[in-house]
């Protein structure tokens, strides 16, 4: 399962990047909404987890 995590917190993301890697997950992160929107719109995955306040576009844009 594959599993795009967008954070801009750089220790956040080690924290969970690493849980769900130990759990067999494959993590590919973005630190900002505009990367986020653009890996997502380009490929595919399982699983899109979005934290809201992000730089550039919030979550709730990349969403829509």
């Amino acid at each position: 399962m594959t599993i795009l995590y967008a954070e801009d917190d750089s220790m956040t993301v080690m924290e969970v990047q690493e849980k769900l890697e130990n759990n067999g997950y494959e993590v590919i992160v973005a630190y900002d909404g505009n990367e986020a929107l653009e890996k997502a719109t380009n490929n595919q995955y399982d699983v899109i987890l979005l934290d809201v306040m992000l730089p550039g576009l919030n979550g709730f844009e990349v969403c829509q």
